[in-house]
């Protein structure tokens, strides 16, 4: 069921304006510490071949202050992975983020955010947001008694009625819920598996501009967060 789920999943994504919605940049740090981005349609999909805007982007550590270090990534490709890893470990309770335009597409702008939050997740609002992303669409990650709250901003402000896919470490969707008011969607300790876990989320906005001097008519915001779900029975 899980299979057939992210199947038609990804059909209905193909079959959007948007082919490429399909298709995100996504950061996790390996067992071995070190620092993975890649391009795919979920965490577990990491053998496609990196677009020349995500070949480039920039990987940050984002510190308590909110300063940024830049990761220094080398390009990786082999049977089991295509994309960028660290070639030192960081500590895995580490923020990550980066950014990325991607281009235009149908006329829209592509614009990629991505996350990954390391470690144990706080336990109250306030402690994740002493501890947050710099970028415009962001994910602020809280672990609850019943699972993990997430909580979804665009420029600093709660994105309303956003779609949020749920995604396990073998790829298959576990969940998707809608934002509240507060920006807010919760998962339960069912849906939250054992391992990777990794949210998307889109925000299109109607929105006419040039990017190197071809013309769009609205740019689609894309985010992607990675997290590490708990060890069954804690």
């Amino acid at each position: 069921m899980k299979t057939l789920t992210a199947s038609l999943l990804a059909i209905a994504l193909l079959a959007s304006a948007t082919p490429a919605y399909a298709h995100f940049p996504w950061l996790t740090i390996q067992k071995d510490g070190k620092v993975a981005y890649f391009f795919g349609e979920n965490p577990a999909d990491c053998t496609y071949k990196l677009p020349g805007p995500i070949a480039k982007s920039e990987v940050s550590a984002v510190s308590e202050s909110g300063k940024l270090t830049a990761v220094e990534l080398e390009a990786i490709e082999s049977d089991d992975f295509v994309g960028r890893q660290s070639a030192k470990p960081l500590a895995k309770d580490a923020l990550l983020q980066s950014q990325a335009t991607f281009g235009i597409y149908h006329g829209s702008r592509l614009d990629y955010y991505t996350q990954h939050v390391g470690g144990k997740l706080p336990a109250s609002r306030e402690a994740a947001q002493k501890v947050s992303a710099t970028i415009d669409l962001k994910a602020e990650l809280v672990k609850t008694e019943e699972g993990v709250d997430a909580y979804i901003l665009w420029q600093g402000k709660p994105l309303a009625d956003a779609d949020v896919h749920l995604y396990c470490e073998e790829g298959h969707e576990e969940a998707t819920a809608k934002t509240d008011q507060d920006g807010k969607v919760s998962f339960t300790d069912a849906q939250i598996e054992e391992g990777v876990n990794g949210i998307m989320v889109g925000h299109t906005l109607q929105q006419a501009g040039t990017l190197n001097d071809k013309k769009y008519d609205s740019n689609s915001h894309y985010l992607t967060v990675t997290f590490q779900g708990p060890a069954e029975g804690k």
